[in-house]
């Protein structure tokens, strides 16, 4: 029943469809709280009911649905509280958590590291604050590569599966899309638009399925993991609009399927590192508001560069010079032969014309020399004479 104009508020006795696998209320104009007896439904593998007009807390009877592959109650706005605990604990098989844009505080339950079947967890545009948990490496989708096949089908009392076309909204790649046919091959954690704090755990480079890291306009603090680049499979990281500090990992070149980066407007120092996938992207904005970030594709020179380009300029200049030089030495060597080769014809003309004794010889060296060579044409004329004749 998504996608219609539904009004009104959700009907308040749940109990006489406990047999109900699937909820899916999403995109209509429904208001008023999540009724208690949902939770009634122990059966139920998927309740959607995101984009409405709801308000209120998480009614905690839905802890009794302990078959939940996917809950979605995005873009209500209005729903509030704290995150509750006991989905980390009753709810063990969820795979889709989709909180997005309502008004939920507090802190992310540690109890959910325990959710280690969870594919795609988005809490972004909430009131969240605190630290992030340490023990996200708990997710087992995220850190190997399993089989997964819930969020495009439910399971039956007697163990049966039937698919069916789920859906859900999710910003990716900077991107706000629905995503329904693919949902199966996500794996997305957003946090972004919180208040959360403290230093981003070194233990979420062990994600190393993870394609989307979103931890954009938060608070945090602290350096970027190091190790960073082990999360090979990453095709976007936003961790624009913090605090962080330091160098930015040279490991991040090792991402060679980032498409999609985002570093600006914290306090990251030092070169900007290059190679593979990080050549590609271009877009100097990335990197702005790091006044002292440095390198390509900003228009800001490292120091090093600098003294670099230097030395290249000298050494430019070098070549330059002695190509002067060479073509100074040509010029003489030109200047040199057109004064000498004249006089020197005239030193030889003269020491020979002004001895007889050199003059008698030189004019009977050169007959004889004349002599020889018409003697020489008149012997292949000859020649090519007779074999004519014997053709």
């Amino acid at each position: 029943m998504s996608h219609n104009q539904l009004s009104g508020k959700l009907f308040d006795d749940w109990s006489r469809l406990k047999s109900l696998l699937v909820v899916d209320l999403a995109n209509n104009n429904l208001h008023g709280k999540i009724p208690t007896t949902i939770g009634l439904l122990t059966s139920l593998n998927k309740l959607m009911l995101n984009n409405n007009n709801l308000h209120g807390e998480i009614p905690n009877s839905l802890q009794n649905c302990s078959l939940l592959t996917s809950l979605d109650l995005s873009e209500n706005i209005f729903l509030t509280g704290n995150l509750p605990s006991w989905l980390g604990v009753a709810v063990p098989k969820l795979q889709l958590l989709n909180l997005r844009s309502n008004r939920f505080s507090g802190t992310i339950p540690r109890q959910w590291c325990n959710l280690s079947a969870i594919c795609v967890l988005d809490l972004s545009n909430n009131h969240l604050d605190g630290k992030l948990p340490n023990c996200l490496h708990n997710w087992k989708f995220f850190v190997q590569d399993y089989y997964r096949d819930g969020l495009r089908s439910y399971q039956t009392n007697s163990g049966a599966y039937y698919s069916y076309d789920e859906n859900t909204r999710l910003v990716m790649k900077g991107m706000e899309s629905e995503y329904n046919t693919i949902l199966d091959s996500v794996l997305t954690i957003d946090l972004s638009r919180n208040k959360l704090t403290g230093e981003i755990p070194k233990e979420i480079t062990n994600l190393v399925q993870l394609d989307t890291l979103n931890l954009s306009n938060n608070n945090f603090v602290g350096i970027i993991p190091e190790n960073i680049g082990a999360m090979k499979k990453l095709e976007t990281l936003d961790l624009s609009y913090n605090n962080l500090s330091g160098r930015i990992p040279a490991s991040l070149a090792s991402l060679n399927f980032l498409t999609h980066l985002n570093m600006s407007f914290n306090n990251l120092t030092g070169k900007i590192p290059m190679g593979n996938q990080l050549q590609t992207l271009e877009d100097p904005s990335i990197y702005e508001g790091n006044p002292s970030l440095c390198g390509p594709p900003l228009q800001i020179k490292c120091p090093g560069d600098e003294s670099s380009n230097n030395v290249l300029v000298s050494t430019s200049e070098e070549e330059k010079e002695d190509g002067n030089e060479n073509d100074l030495e040509m010029v003489g060597f030109y200047i040199s032969m057109a004064i000498g080769f004249p006089v020197g014809i005239n030193i030889l003309f003269f020491t020979i014309f002004t001895n007889e004794a050199r003059r008698v010889f030189y004019f009977g060296f050169v007959d004889d020399v004349n002599y020889k060579i018409l003697q020489i044409i008149d012997f292949l004329i000859v020649g090519v004479r007779r074999m004519m004749r014997w053709r």
